[in-house]
């Protein structure tokens, strides 16, 4: 869940002096005994309706966050900023306990754009069937789950409907995680019994675990200065970002090109628009988030915006209509297409092989193309603008290119996920798992060494350029001994 380009160090400030109330060296990294652990989390379980204890369980959670990823917890704390006060204001709305706010940290790390090996997604982790009961969208264009605000809307509504059946938060916490299903039979088979240290033993392992991280994230979020851990901002903070409704549809490109607001902040602050274009709602409009210092801007250049047409959007319309006429095959065969902005399919070629080749991206080549799903066939014309790092497979200096697949040895990091590593070699979960006969729980530790199924593109010298390599190489042979020679004459 911990995203490695979320929490890229470009994307934070630099450590704010909050964590230095103590006067520790920078690097310095304290520990405590389990008295001092246990007093403190003692002295926390009086200002809440949990019931918060401490034991050995969540002192080993306690390590994580405050010594094994205290960088990643520096950077929690920043995001704290962004979304504890949204989270707050919905809490208190739905007269939940503002405590279980540190329930998103241990879903995602506070990652908006969070996707678990299961599927689940967003800062709440809903599973898609969930979401959908509680409203969310999911489509080509929005996915709600990663919307903070519609998300934590549902996350305390399913609580608020999980509390009244069960009456206990922590039996709530449980079944949020895996399922009433799994809490009500946990209850049978411990007689009975409504308490979840009652029940853990039969509760799934990884649900075991989870009511213990949830205290220990309680205990870093109010002790994270004791652990000389220095908060660490991101770019933006709540109290710099306002909404707005769009009415008509409208890209991050026209907003970026009209009023210049940067397109790393457009899709940091709204990472449901998967693609990058915020679709027509009616009336109601879909809302967009924004730096505070550009809302004004665009109040005053709205209609502007909307109007707006890049010469890239122009030309890609153009390109659109004859490759869509080439595709159907009503296309005049002598069209003029420039062959800098079209890629032909070849056989063994995908989306992802594509976007690579030109440095862009999957979601980009979808829109490009108004392709309804990824699945392109071998003679079909693509649109393309990004800078290929190889040329095209149809012309690279008389090389015919195709894609192989190979299988190399990937070495698991200390931060890496599973999630991440597929993300990384653009592949699926279910084949690494395939490839390394991985349990369904799909577990993997630092050190472990993974086969991975890459795509390679291959390029072939044709038999023209070969034979002027080769000639060439043995011209140049025929130099360097000649030039020996005459050293050999000379001495």
């Amino acid at each position: 869940l911990v995203n490695a380009t979320y929490f890229k160090d470009e994307y934070f400030s630099a450590p704010t002096k909050e964590g230095e109330k103590y006067g520790f060296p920078a690097n310095f990294v304290p520990q405590y005994s389990d008295s001092v652990y246990a007093s403190r989390i003692s002295l926390l379980a009086r200002k809440t309706p949990f019931n918060l204890i401490y034991n050995d369980h969540v002192r080993g959670f306690i390590r994580i966050y405050a010594v094994d990823k205290r960088n990643m917890t520096a950077k929690i704390l920043g995001l704290t900023k962004i979304y504890f006060p949204q989270f707050e204001e919905k809490l208190d709305a739905y007269n939940i306990p503002l405590e279980m706010k540190y329930l998103a940290i241990v879903e995602s790390a506070l990652n908006p754009t969070a996707v678990s090996p299961a599927g689940a997604k967003g800062l709440w982790q809903f599973m898609y069937g969930t979401g959908k009961m509680y409203g969310m969208q999911s489509s080509s264009f929005i996915e709600d789950r990663f919307d903070s605000e519609k998300a934590t809307v549902a996350a305390c509504r399913y609580l608020r409907d999980l509390y009244n059946i069960y009456g206990d938060w922590f039996l709530t916490l449980a079944a949020y995680n895996s399922g009433p299903g799994n809490v009500n039979k946990a209850i049978r088979r411990a007689g009975g019994i409504k308490n979840y240290w009652a029940i853990w033993d039969y509760l799934p392992a990884e649900t075991r675990g989870y009511v213990p991280a949830f205290i220990a994230v309680n205990y870093i979020m109010n002790y994270y200065n004791e652990h000389n851990i220095r908060p660490v901002e991101p770019g933006y903070l709540y109290h710099d970002i306002d909404t707005l409704r769009t009415t008509r549809l409208v890209s991050f490109e026209q907003i970026n090109e009209t009023i210049g607001v940067p397109m790393r902040d457009l899709h940091f602050l709204n990472p449901q628009y998967k693609l990058g274009i915020i679709p027509s709602a009616g009336s109601y409009g879909n809302v967009i988030r924004l730096p505070k210092q550009y809302i004004g801007q665009f109040q005053k250049r709205e209609q502007e915006i909307y109007a707006y047409k890049s010469p890239k959007a122009s030309e890609r319309e153009q390109l659109l209509a004859k490759v869509e006429s080439l595709n159907a095959g009503t296309g005049s065969p002598g069209a003029s297409l420039q062959s800098d902005k079209i890629h032909t399919v070849q056989q063994g070629e995908n989306l992802g092989s594509i976007a690579r080749m030109y440095r862009t991206y999957i979601s980009q080549l979808i829109a490009w193309n108004n392709l309804k799903d990824p699945d392109v066939t071998p003679g079909q014309v693509l649109i393309v603008f990004g800078g290929a790092e190889n040329g095209s497979s149809q012309s690279d200096g008389g090389r015919s290119g195709h894609v192989k697949k190979k299988i190399i040895v990937h070495k698991v990091g200390r931060s890496e996920t599973i999630t991440s590593i597929s993300r990384k070699y653009d592949t699926t979960i279910q084949r690494i798992a395939e490839l390394n006969h991985l349990s369904h729980r799909m577990t993997i530790v630092p050190g472990q060494r993974l086969k991975i199924e890459k795509e390679v593109t291959v390029f072939e010298r044709s038999r023209s350029s070969s034979r002027h390599f080769h000639a060439s190489k043995s011209h140049k042979g025929k130099k360097e001994r000649h030039a020996r020679s005459s050293r050999k004459r000379r001495r």
